[in-house]
């Protein structure tokens, strides 16, 4: 056999163990987030994928082993997606803000199981991977505030609470996770440029507006937005 044939042969077995992991864990995904960390065994994920508990161990020490890559996804996904919104900060805070609200939905929808997960067992992760995942939620937490406020001093945004107004928006993305379904409109990325309007225009200075603004005004404005949003759903 010569070596491109090995090459090529090596290729294709990294491709299919890349494969085999991505459904163990999106079966362990499934499994936790219907029987949480605790109800589920090895076996059970085992099972689902069609597999020997021994085999499981070729790809995952233990069941915190895989917990723990599954969580680790979810930490890198929101780092990814402000490193994304850097390339856009010299368009402004709006179209900022605009393009970190897509990747975070369509990031989102694409791990929608992984994201429901981790809203049934985020409570109970080991402590130093809860501190991890806190700390990736913390940095894009400050960025989204970092943004907002960059608004509101070039005026373009309302003088709100920035730490409010961010958690209404990474909230309002975050939940996607839990009602979107593939066989219903609107598709992911039409549902990511919904939602970015949404979050532009609930912060949007309105000229009619008294200067002082309010963070009920922001809610206000989100409610409207979800409003039509329900109508089209």
């Amino acid at each position: 056999m010569s070596d491109t044939d090995g090459s090529e042969a090596g290729t294709v077995r990294e491709r299919r163990k890349a494969l085999l992991e991505r459904e163990i864990k999106d079966k362990a995904c499934t499994l936790f987030a219907r029987k949480g960390f605790d109800g589920t065994s090895l076996t059970d994920i085992a099972d689902a994928v069609g597999l020997s508990r021994a085999a499981i161990y070729y790809y995952f020490e233990n069941k915190e082993a895989l917990l723990e890559a599954i969580v680790a996804e979810v930490s890198e996904r929101p780092i990814q997606t402000l490193l994304g919104c850097h390339d856009r900060a010299a368009a402004g805070p709006a179209e900022e803000l605009r393009d970190m609200v897509r990747r975070h939905v369509v990031s989102v929808i694409d791990r929608q199981v992984l994201m429901r997960m981790i809203a049934v067992t985020e409570a109970a992760l080991p402590p130093a991977l809860a501190a991890r995942h806190a700390a990736s939620k913390r940095r894009y937490l400050e960025d989204c505030r970092r943004i907002i406020r960059d608004g509101i001093r070039a005026g373009l945004f309302r003088p709100v609470d920035d730490r409010v107004a961010a958690l209404a928006v990474i909230g309002m993305a975050a939940w996607t996770a839990q009602w979107h379904s593939p066989d219903r409109p609107p598709a992911p990325a039409e549902l990511a440029e919904i939602f970015a309007d949404m979050a532009v225009r609930a912060l949007e200075t309105d000229r009619s507006d008294s200067p002082a603004g309010s963070i009920d005004a922001l809610l206000d404005g989100m409610r409207n937005q979800i409003g039509r949003l329900e109508q089209m759903l």
